[in-house]
């Protein structure tokens, strides 16, 4: 008899403790299928929000659904799955489809009927009401804060620290709030950067400058451009006066202090600028969705320069002719400087005299950027170095009669034990049928006894066998998924590919002309490589 799985979903928003409330939910669940009698299999996920579906654990259960694994979904409540209307109802829709039962503890849907699905529906919308009512209720409450100038958390700009103030508030209650607090060092950095960018109207050049005088961010690492620019993008180190309030007025930005807070002496502070980060997912939100407030720290860039800065950025960021890869270089985005471990980036030399070629050559970019200051790999030449690199992976696929032989061993003996059952094997089999003919003989007593006694005893040991059965047959059952697994993955077809895909590597990579064909190949087999001075190293994908 085939078990009836149930899957038990719940999730939790925040990375915290596994709360008591939440542990009393999956305890309903699990107290539900138990008095259907069946087995449970608990997916939850912490720390995401029900607006995300790239849940690890959700798309299990999924996973699980699309393989028969389970037969039912049980939840708490309807929000567990998600907060999204049509998210819930695409939910129903795959469920449903396959004949899996919906269940909701505290809700009691049945979403095999259709006064059912229309309650889901219902109570689906409300939750999406309830969620965008939330939504709009932190961002009152966020403008409410941000008028009072306070530092709301989060990883604090360059050159300030959070430090925390006391106040009272109209009622003349004493609370406490967090403001910005200078830290002098960082702040040098940070008028260096503006000053040199207003000099120099580039972002490489910024870079270059603090990469050749050693200066670092406050989490010791070099100042990249994406870093550089969004410092001077950053509104916290202006000295806000009218014309930083026209600017953001024109951005459509929603501004929560008055224009006279607009001083020309503190920064500013904006909420609600970059977009949540989903699994790695970020950005920045559309200016009329930031939330610009004066702070109560003190600015240190003049309203005149960063304007003045923001205008240059706007010009550089126009769209241009849009990025290649090289023409000419075969490692573009795989090659890496041994020393220091910077991307290595094209430089093209001069036209030869004689031949009228051009070279391109592979140049360490920390080295190129600090003028061999932090780094002296040496340059080597492209069409030298993209050789070596195909002759290599010839080198490392075996040679195709070696191969060859290995599999012919290696497959004829796989495929004689794979039709093969083991010894093992066979002696479950027979515990089965022995199993079975005590079941039948046990069955013949209990219809000829008179005993309540007796026939108790009958009873519990018939169950005791099918159990043993059951639990025999699972064996089995798994020992012959595997099977066919392997036979899949190393059928007679399969070995053949194998081995014709080896004898014909060596030929496939000499026979290879476009750039395009080349780089492709490389990148499907090369995770990285490194130059040093002479010698490369190459990482294999696994």
């Amino acid at each position: 008899m085939a078990l009836s799985i149930a899957g038990i979903y719940s999730r939790k928003s925040l990375f915290t403790g596994k709360g008591e409330s939440v542990k009393n939910q999956i305890d309903a669940c699990m107290e539900y299928a138990a008095s259907k009698g069946w087995d449970t299999v608990v997916y939850f996920d912490e720390g995401f929000s029900g607006q995300n579906k790239n849940r690890p654990g959700f798309q299990k259960l999924l996973k699980d659904i699309d393989q028969g694994k389970i037969q039912h979904v049980i939840f708490y409540k309807l929000d567990r799955i998600s907060r999204k209307m049509l998210d819930i109802m695409e939910f129903i829709e795959k469920t449903n489809g396959k004949g899996i039962d919906f269940i909701s503890i505290t809700e009691n849907f049945d979403t095999t009927t259709p006064l059912g699905r229309a309650m889901v529906h219902i109570a689906a919308t409300f939750a999406q009401l309830e969620r965008e009512m939330l939504q709009q209720r932190v961002k009152d409450n966020m403008i409410q804060l941000a008028k009072t100038g306070r530092w709301l958390g989060g990883i604090t700009p360059t050159g300030y620290a959070s430090k925390d103030v006391r106040y009272k508030d109209d009622h003349g209650k004493v609370k406490t709030k967090y403001i910005l607090e200078g830290i002098p060092e960082e702040l040098e950095i940070i008028e260096k950067i503006y000053s040199y960018y207003l000099k120099e109207k580039s972002l490489s050049q910024v870079e270059k400058y603090l990469l050749i005088q050693g200066i670092r961010t406050k989490n010791d690492a070099r100042f990249q451009k994406q870093t550089i620019r969004s410092i001077l993008t950053n509104p916290v180190y202006v000295k806000a006066d009218s014309r930083v309030y026209v600017y953001f007025k024109d951005l459509h930005a929603d501004i929560a202090s008055p224009l006279e807070a607009f001083d020309g002496i503190r920064g500013l502070l904006t909420y609600n600028k970059n977009k949540k980060i989903v699994r790695k997912e970020a950005g920045t939100n559309n200016p009329e969705h930031w939330i610009v407030a004066v702070g109560d720290h003190e600015g240190i860039i003049a309203a005149s320069d960063w304007l003045t800065v923001q205008a240059l950025l706007k010009d550089s960021s126009k769209p241009g002719i849009p990025w290649k890869k090289s023409s000419t270089a075969l490692l573009s985005g795989l090659l890496r400087c041994k020393y220091c471990l910077s991307p290595m980036i094209i430089k093209y030399g001069q036209k030869s005299k004689k031949t009228g070629v051009r070279f391109y050559y592979y140049v360490c970019q920390q080295k190129e950027l600090s003028g061999g200051f932090h780094c002296n790999n040496k340059n080597i030449r492209g069409d030298i170095l993209d050789q070596m690199v195909l002759d290599s992976l010839t080198q490392i696929a075996p040679a195709p009669d070696k191969v060859s032989k290995v599999l012919d061993v290696t497959g004829k003996k796989y495929l004689k034990n794979r039709n093969t059952a083991t010894p093992l094997e066979e002696t479950q089999v027979k515990q089965i049928e022995k199993n079975r003919k005590k079941i039948r003989q046990l069955l013949f007593k209990l219809e000829k006894s008179i005993s309540n006694a007796a026939a108790k005893h009958v009873s519990e040991r018939i169950e005791e066998l099918d159990r043993e059965i059951i639990a025999l047959e699972k064996e089995l059952e798994n020992r012959y998924i595997h099977k066919q697994i392997d036979k899949f993955e190393l059928s007679p077809a399969t070995l053949k590919d194998i081995k014709e895909s080896f004898s014909d590597i060596h030929h496939v990579v000499n026979s290879l002309e476009a750039l395009d064909e080349k780089r492709e190949f490389a990148e499907s087999v090369i995770e990285k490589i490194f130059w040093e001075n002479g010698s490369i190293e190459i990482i294999l994908k696994k």
